[in-house]
């Protein structure tokens, strides 16, 4: 029994790491001018440098913070954000080993009107060998990269180098994906090319003319008229805290408040505000295909008078578990 739980022991952790390795292979470790450089480009539609820039540096601030991994430069006049890491990856954590080296690295963030760029660089390794007094020091660039991680015919990982390949890749991935949450809703990824797959869990939004509700003039009494465009970064932040109800235009009077707010997003052009709701309900059922419906936003403590109105007309929908995402179209936006 002792050596049948020892071979476990060992072979479980084997049988862990096995994966599909086509996302680490050839070009997943991008290089400029032969040096190893990660960059992700976050389209953030119709805000300003310096919005983008407070909101960044927030970020940045909270995800770089100790003596060594820190914020060591910002400069909002040009949009430059800059820090350092050191931190460690880890490739197993169990009861029998702890595999792990550390890696440092540096980040630089150039904001600018309507978008900013993230770029991950200087990459270095320290790993920890048992029977070496100090610990063995690599760099990216000779470690790494396609031409000392894969194979002669590009399809396969070397072992030795793999596990930094793969850690490093998910560590930079996870970082671009929080500062890309940072900055909320307003944060649209780039626009897939032709050549890649299109989500099939996404809402299906029809390549149709302009709604003719839309060219339509639409005014509400006390409140002011504003482009989807037109919305700040604090606007969208109050929107995620507020109470929320949808409402059918054919019957205004009905309501729904068990909704989940999701955010406003750009999909094929078009400005989309999406919401989570129970298709069980009966506003989900009377807002049918390509209906209009509302969306009001109260301060938790003012659910008398919504603080905005969106006005959507729906463009689709999908699951989500056995809930329902809606994506509406939006027509208008109205604030107080």
């Amino acid at each position: 029994m002792r050596r049948l739980l020892l071979f476990c022991a060992f072979l479980i952790p084997a049988l862990l790491w096995a994966q599909d390795d086509s996302k680490y292979l050839a070009g997943a470790v991008p290089e400029e001018n032969g040096k190893v450089v990660f960059s992700k480009e976050i389209k953030v539609n119709a805000f300003s440098k310096d919005q983008i820039f407070d909101v960044m540096l927030n970020w940045a601030q909270g995800r770089f913070k100790g003596d060594i991994t820190r914020v060591v430069y910002s400069d909002k006049n040009t949009g430059d954000i800059a820090a350092v890491g050191k931190e460690y990856i880890v490739f197993q954590n169990n009861a029998l080993s702890l595999d792990r080296s550390l890696m440092s690295y540096r980040v630089m963030i150039k904001c600018a009107d309507s978008e900013c760029t993230l770029k991950m660089y200087a990459i270095r390794y320290e790993y920890v060998v048992s029977y070496k007094r100090e610990p063995e020091k690599y760099a990216a660039e000779e470690w790494i990269t396609d031409d000392f991680s894969l194979n002669k015919d590009k399809t396969k990982l070397y072992r030795g180098s793999k596990k930094f390949r793969i850690k490093t890749i998910d560590f930079v991935n996870d970082m671009f994906k929080e500062a890309t949450s940072a900055l909320g809703t307003a944060a649209v990824e780039e626009v897939p090319s032709a050549s890649q797959k299109v989500n099939p869990a996404a809402p299906t939004v029809k390549k149709e003319p302009a709604s003719t509700e839309k060219s339509k003039t639409i005014t509400k009494e006390g409140y002011r008229t504003i482009e989807a465009a037109n919305l700040t970064i604090s606007q969208t932040g109050l929107m995620a805290e507020s109470a929320v109800q949808v409402s059918p235009k054919k019957n205004s009077a009905l309501k729904e408040s068990s909704v989940v707010w999701k955010g406003v997003g750009s999909m094929f052009g078009k400005y989309i505000a999406s919401v989570v709701m129970n298709p069980g309900s009966e506003v989900f059922r009377q807002i049918g295909n390509g209906d209009s419906y509302s969306i009001s936003f109260f301060a938790k403590d003012k659910m008398d008078e919504a603080w905005m109105i969106i006005e959507c007309q729906k463009a689709g929908e999908t699951a989500e578990g056995d809930q329902k995402v809606i994506a509406g179209e939006i027509l208008k936006v109205f604030v107080k």
